[in-house]
């Protein structure tokens, strides 16, 4: 029910949008105050923080952290049961090709889906 140029468009709106993430993230990284590290500092989170479990989290200052940390921990097991080598190859399939490939696919969806429903609310107005 799409042409190919609306498909087009909504595929490079699509791109642009997956685009966003990767240009804050590039952003943040080189504005930062404290440049990006893997090394323990002891008065603020690193990414270290992000391998090991943050020790600076507390009940008090990072309650959502502290609920979720079962499931942050049963993630990293999960992907770790074939050992250190498996672990990276999981890490990568699920957070760098499975996730963002379902969030294109949602946005690319809900995108196409607008404009039929635009289209569609416009030739029973007609």
């Amino acid at each position: 029910m799409l042409t190919y140029s609306a498909r087009a468009g909504i595929m490079l709106l699509t791109l642009l949008l997956a685009c966003l993430p990767v240009v804050f993230g590039g952003y943040v990284n080189e504005t930062a105050q404290h440049r990006p590290t893997t090394r323990y500092v002891a008065g603020r989170c690193t990414r270290y923080c992000e391998a090991h479990g943050c020790p600076h989290a507390t009940a008090a200052n990072s309650p959502a952290y502290w609920q979720l940390r079962p499931l942050y921990h049963a993630t990293i097991a999960a992907l770790a049961v074939g050992g250190a080598a498996w672990y990276a190859t999981a890490n990568i399939a699920v957070f760098l090709v499975a996730i963002p490939l379902l969030l294109l696919w949602l946005t690319y969806s809900f995108l196409r889906n607008a404009v039929l429903i635009r289209r569609l609310k416009k030739l029973r107005h007609e």
